[in-house]
């Protein structure tokens, strides 16, 4: 379970002090689907990325498994992250240098997997994903859909529980964008948590609850 308590989170500069939180509550599940909503500016993204570990918190504390991870720092805050989320972004975040393959690989080389194992976890993940036939190409050389694919693929293998997306679909057509939700259903029946924050009210549809935050708030909750 992931529990934030009264969390805030204030941007300050020179010249200004913004609040992109202000006093978030909030409780997800083992295993739920959440849609978190909003308008540009709302906080959505700076929510995801605290729930994540990618961004610290100004007051307050986020639970995970019993785990206040808001007190970690450094190295035991990146080994919290490789062992337990797994992040899917709208331009993918793909090694470009690396072939498809190699890109899935990565979180299996962080924990460590070798030989034969390995590769069939890799091509379990493209077989399920419709990518197989991609595992020599390069990012450069496949479509927006299927660099989508890689990326889910990459957190498919990684073995996290928690699977969080910051407009996964933002960049792809209305079709390709039903079918990339129907692989996150697929990563749901498998027993991930999904956290995916959205514009889009067709997306936010196929999850089991939905957050709106207007102005760093949760301005309500929609079963």
């Amino acid at each position: 379970m992931i529990e934030l308590e009264h969390v805030k989170k204030i941007y300050k500069g020179d010249s200004y002090e913004t609040t992109a939180l202000d006093d978030v509550s909030l409780k997800i599940n083992d295993g739920e689907f959440v849609a978190i909503m909003g308008k540009s500016g709302s906080g959505k993204t700076t929510l995801l990325n605290i729930i994540g570990g990618m961004d610290s918190l100004t007051e307050g504390k986020i639970i995970v498994d019993g785990k206040d991870i808001s007190r970690l720092n450094g190295y035991k805050l990146d080994i919290f992250r490789k062992d337990n989320i797994s992040f899917v972004f709208q331009n993918y975040a793909l090694m470009q240098q690396y072939t498809v393959y190699e890109n899935i690989e990565l979180p299996l080389n962080a924990r460590n997997y070798k030989g034969k194992d390995k590769k069939k976890i890799i091509y379990d993940a493209m077989e399920k994903l419709g990518i197989k036939q991609l595992a020599e190409k390069f990012p450069k050389q496949i479509s927006g859909g299927e660099q989508q694919r890689t990326a889910i693929a990459r957190a498919m293998v990684s073995g996290c529980r928690y699977i969080l997306a910051d407009e996964p679909t933002g960049a792809l057509d209305g079709a390709t964008a039903k079918e990339l939700m129907d692989m996150f259903n697929l990563l749901h029946e498998n027993g991930k948590t999904l956290i995916v924050v959205t514009h889009d009210t067709a997306i936010a549809e196929y999850a089991e609850r939905k957050i709106i935050i207007a102005d760093g708030k949760i301005e309500k909750e929609e079963q």
